[in-house]
């Protein structure tokens, strides 16, 4: 029987959940969501009593909260450990090598799940999260429910689409808040004043999401840089472009310059009427 929302409850009643990787700060903000829904939750970590291979055999549903860096190891740990009525899903930024993994580890059904947020948000209702399905149909249709009925939108779709928007989104989106903080740190104190002093309203907003970068670990950013296969392409175009506008400049050709600008202002119309939204697949 499926609840006012349309979606199908647990495949079995009262499922336990498990985190692996559950007291970093995604896991925690995870644990306080599902305890919230009401599902018992169990955590294993590295201060942990729990293993995850232990935490792996008494759960329904396994959430895989580890860095990417470590999530072949920690999968091939969990995966043989999981019943085959299971649901084993992830939270990584890259979707396709790590269902891949999943689905080699584990013979229960499987599915990606990617935040579309940080660990510091505190109400779920207008967040969004990526569902790439892996294996099964029946637990990423509750998982689903689970988040939409807080309120929390979803965008279902494979995890080759998931990686290559990412490269934009993720991967294009860094390099260019890299690139402008690496510029602006070489200003004076009293230029980096005046800067700030006379910023727009668009320009502050960059500055605010260039300041959270101190809050972000190293190497989560250069793994999205470096695990994408589709980021090259995506930062090769930009450059390109980048290169084309600043030649154009240099010879004094606002023509020129006009074309480019016109030709962004399209896409700006195009997004306004919703065509940035990426349409799940049926």
């Amino acid at each position: 029987m499926t609840d006012p929302s349309g979606f199908p409850p647990p495949p079995v009643a009262a499922p336990v959940i498990g985190i692996v990787g559950g007291l970093g700060r995604m896991g925690r903000w995870f644990e306080a969501f599902l305890r919230g829904e009401g599902y018992e939750v169990l955590v294993a970590d590295l201060a942990t009593s729990l293993s995850p291979e232990d935490l792996a055999a008494r759960c329904d549903v396994v959430i895989l909260a580890v860095p990417m860096e470590a999530f072949g190891e920690v999968a091939a740990r969990v995966g043989p450990r999981m019943r085959e009525a299971a649901f084993l899903t992830d939270l990584c930024s890259l979707k396709a090598p790590q269902v891949a993994v999943m689905l080699e580890a584990a013979r229960c059904e499987v599915a990606g799940t990617h935040p579309l947020f940080g660990p510091g948000e505190t109400e779920a209702a207008g967040l969004r999260v990526a569902l790439c399905p892996g294996r099964g149909e029946v637990w990423i249709r509750w998982w689903e429910g689970v988040f939409r009925r807080r309120g929390v939108q979803t965008v279902v779709l494979s995890a080759e689409r998931h990686d290559r928007a990412m490269a934009w989104v993720q991967a294009l989106n860094h390099f260019i808040l890299v690139a402008l903080g690496q510029a602006a740190a070489e200003t004076t104190a009293a230029e980096l004043c005046d800067i700030a002093a006379l910023a727009t309203p668009s320009f502050q907003r960059q500055v605010e999401i260039l300041a959270r970068l101190a809050q972000q670990d190293p190497a989560l950013y250069a793994a999205i840089q470096g695990g994408n296969p589709h980021a090259a392409a995506v930062l090769d175009r930009f450059c390109g472009k980048a290169e084309r506008l600043r030649a154009l400049l240099a010879a004094g050709d606002m023509e020129g310059f006009g074309r480019c600008f016109r030709a962004a202002q399209a896409l700006g119309a195009r997004l306004a009427k919703g065509c940035g939204r990426i349409p799940g697949e049926g």
